[in-house]
């Protein structure tokens, strides 16, 4: 390990990978996820009306057969299925987060706060805001909703953003994935450091601190022990990636600084 670094697989979010029609493309999308270190990728299809979700779920578990990557699930809804009957259903399904698209800030107001936050007792997913004008105003009235009913939220999801772990320990990922500790997936990525003599200004990473290979192309990608990514070469393996069944969200959450680590995810890209 002389001269390289190792971190732990990188979580994306990606809103393409499904809207791909031909074999070709799903592999070259998953290719392009691979480079960047993605060993988990987190999809979140549109419904809007609650007869769609198990359709769509099907679908998406269908579409992604082939994944050489694992994946989780997810949702993204209109504000207005946001009820105590949708939650139950993506209960049932085992959907760890949801994404809701917010208009208007008086759309918070019409949520039945109370309902909800009792039917998430049983599996907290987390649910996540989609801003269509987002302000201070209106997200911090959000997460005053939320944390006065017990609710878990997050900054809003960006695409191809790395998910940090206090996302992951919500959504119930951590530890089996986002760490490097006993009994978690062995997926990591090695970087190469480069030599004072060779490292350029470009993408210099060997005196630099840790927080830096976040932003750099890992040199190896390991899934679950295989290797996927050796500097240019990638080797995808059809049907070796598998859909990550959530027991339960937010299991080894801490509850201190929970806030102050979702201010911090707007900045982690």
């Amino acid at each position: 390990m002389a001269g390289t670094r190792m971190l732990n697989g990188r979580i994306l979010l990606d809103d393409f990978i499904l809207q791909t029609e031909q074999f070709e493309d799903f592999q070259d999308r998953q290719k392009e996820l691979i480079q960047k270190g993605c060993t988990t990728l987190a999809v979140a299809p549109k419904v809007q009306y609650e007869c769609e979700i198990d359709s769509e779920y099907k679908r998406t578990i269908h579409k992604l057969a082939s994944s050489t990557l694992d994946f989780v699930i997810g949702l993204t809804i209109p504000a207005t299925m946001l009820r105590s009957e949708v939650l139950r259903k993506c209960q049932l399904l085992k959907i760890p987060f949801l994404r809701v698209m917010i208009d208007h800030e008086n759309e918070l107001e019409c949520f039945h706060w109370t309902h909800l936050s009792n039917t998430l007792l049983s599996y907290p997913l987390t649910i996540i805001p989609i801003f269509k004008a987002a302000s201070k105003k209106i997200e911090e009235s959000w997460r005053t909703f939320c944390c006065h009913y017990g609710i878990h939220t997050s900054a809003e999801i960006i695409h191809e953003q790395i998910w940090n772990k206090a996302l992951l320990q919500k959504t119930g990922l951590y530890p089996q994935k986002g760490a490097l500790i006993g009994g978690s997936d062995a997926d990591y990525l090695l970087f190469a450091e480069a030599s004072k003599e060779t490292t350029s200004s470009i993408g210099k990473v060997a005196t630099e601190a840790h927080i830096v290979y976040h932003k750099k192309e890992p040199d190896v990608v390991v899934l679950k022990g295989e290797i996927v990514k050796v500097y240019d070469s990638i080797l995808l393996k059809p049907g070796f990636g598998k859909k990550i069944q959530v027991i339960r969200p937010g299991r080894f959450l801490s509850l201190i600084d929970i806030e102050s680590n979702d201010q911090q995810q707007v900045n982690y890209v």
